[in-house]
């Protein structure tokens, strides 16, 4: 989590349809323990998959402020679903291979697979991947700045490094400079992740969290690295080496 440190904060990042329903009834259908369950709502929702071996190297990063430098989302469904994403939001829709630019360019993003892309559909400024029921797949972040930035990742409205609601004040993972990272799956651990994978609805992480009113949504908060006080925090940090004695105990 976030703390305050000289004005500002100090994060330690992570590197490796068809019918209405409300969200409110969806949510309460859904939730655990309850009696009744809804069978499904059309289109694919995230289920935490296989647990699968992956380290987690805890860093540090100075943010410059509290608040992100950029906050911004895409959304993902099968075929049907994302076509009609793309048919409300109206205007011309294309559908593309590769990665889109987010959060005021900041980033490359997408979904995918053994390296492959997933497709989507630009639409009215929007893209929506498509997915495939029953695929696992990696959310791809590429750095396309020349700063060390954090990116706090959500997943259907969870925050894939603890599970818990989303929010930018949580952790989030650090990239250098032009660096890529794929993000594998929910974090169970430091060294365990459950593998990302498109399903039904019902049986999303979400839906088993007691939420299922944010599935279909990727977010994205980036935060910039605070060079001058990082600068200032490594060379206050080599003079403290430089003066360390070699023999303490000659005294």
């Amino acid at each position: 989590m976030p703390f305050s440190y000289g004005g500002g904060p100090i994060t330690a990042g992570n590197r490796s349809g068809g019918f209405a329903i409300q969200n409110q009834s969806i949510d309460h259908l859904l939730a655990p323990g309850s009696t009744t369950r809804i069978q499904d709502r059309p289109g694919l929702g995230t289920s935490a998959g296989q647990e699968k071996y992956s380290v987690l190297e805890s860093t540090r990063m100075l943010r410059k402020s509290d608040t992100p430098d950029a906050v911004d989302s895409f959304h993902y469904n099968d075929e049907a679903g994302a076509k009609a994403m793309a048919d409300v939001l109206g205007g011309s829709m294309t559908k593309r291979s590769g990665l889109f630019e987010a959060a005021g360019e900041r980033l490359k993003v997408g979904l995918v697979r053994y390296g492959n892309v997933f497709p989507h559909y630009d639409a009215s400024g929007k893209h929506i991947v498509i997915g495939e029921n029953g695929s696992h797949y990696e959310v791809r972040l590429e750095n396309r700045t020349k700063k060390r930035i954090e990116v706090v990742l959500s997943v259907d409205g969870l925050n894939v490094l603890n599970g818990k609601a989303a929010s930018p004040k949580q952790r989030g993972f650090i990239l250098d400079p032009k660096e890529t990272y794929d993000v594998d799956g929910f974090r169970k651990d430091d060294t365990t992740a459950r593998s990302f994978v498109f399903g039904s609805v019902a049986r999303s992480k979400a839906a088993s969290s007691g939420g299922a009113s944010n599935v279909g949504v990727i977010g994205l908060a980036v935060f910039e690295e605070d060079e001058v006080r990082a600068k200032a925090e490594l060379r206050q940090e080599q003079l403290a080496r430089e003066g360390a004695n070699a023999f303490p105990g000659s005294r």
